[in-house]
């Protein structure tokens, strides 16, 4: 982490002085009780009650091999850098939702990579990996409703035009578990947009009886983040994270928007997109 805060601190430098530029879930398999291998008065009984029922007696070894259930699946956060679930794993249920996706350029990188060796001394953040302005909330979809609701967002977006988004200010947001805290760039234009996105989509989630997006949502997109509530520290250092950006916006003025074409939705391991119309 020192290399990499020396790198970062001193690109931090190098800007101050430059002016110029497949679950499905499968019935439990029922416990048979294991015959005895001695052929005592018991074992002939129950011989002759199964040829009566009109079955065969189950094996031992076959027997043996349905003797327990499946183990249940056991989270672990440190798989994931430190991050909890927001809701419990469960066979069937697919964690899902809809994002306008962003490739970040090398000076949003940067940007990130100096945030980063700002906070290291009193926080440790981390680069968000995949940049995104969502759309949804993150819901539980059923794996049976995967393919209706991904034709409902299919058709939700036939013929929607492609726009853009602007950049403004970075901020602070913490996850509705207070479990993650992030520090990301509100977004200034393209806002309406992006709220006609989430009415569509809202009606996507009413047929399926999911919840919708919030009722006033604050449109952002995230680029570092840290486990737990963070939100008083990293408010403490704004003046000086703010000031960071500022001098990045100085010396790179074009780079603090983006053109969205697509529109994503994550389903489980599953990644499906949606083109949008450009102008030709």
């Amino acid at each position: 982490m020192a290399a990499v805060s020396k790198g970062a601190l001193s690109l931090l430098q190098e800007y101050d002085g430059d002016s110029s530029e497949d679950e499905v879930p499968g019935p439990r398999v029922s416990t048979k009780r294991e015959l005895k291998n001695d052929h005592d008065d018991g074992t002939q009984k129950s011989l002759k009650k199964d040829e009566r029922n009109g079955r065969l007696p189950l094996p031992s070894d076959i027997s043996s091999l349905f003797s327990s259930t499946s183990p249940a699946h056991v989270d672990e956060p440190k798989l994931h850098g430190g991050r909890i679930r927001s809701f419990p794993h469960e066979r069937g249920n697919w964690s899902t939702y809809v994002f306008v996706p962003y490739v970040p350029s090398l000076v949003v990188n940067s940007l990130a990579d100096v945030l980063v060796a700002l906070m290291e001394s009193d926080i440790q953040l981390e680069k968000t990996d995949d940049l995104h302005v969502s759309v949804t909330r993150t819901v539980v979809l059923r794996h049976h409703w995967i393919d209706s609701f991904i034709e409902s967002v299919q058709k939700s977006f036939n013929g929607f035009p492609s726009f853009s988004i602007g950049f403004g200010a970075l901020k602070v947001f913490t996850n509705e578990e207070k479990t993650r805290t992030f520090i990301g760039f509100s977004i200034d234009i393209g806002c309406d947009k992006l709220s006609k996105i989430t009415q569509e989509m809202d009606k996507c989630l009413a047929d399926f009886k999911l919840p919708p997006f919030y009722s006033n949502p604050s449109f952002h997109m995230s680029i570092v983040w840290c486990i737990g509530d963070k939100s008083k520290e990293i408010l403490r250092k704004m003046s000086s994270v703010e000031l960071v950006h500022q001098q990045f916006v100085k010396a790179h003025p074009s780079e603090w928007h983006a053109e969205i074409n697509q529109v994503q939705c994550k389903c489980g391991n599953k990644l499906f997109s949606f083109p949008l119309v450009q102008d030709v």
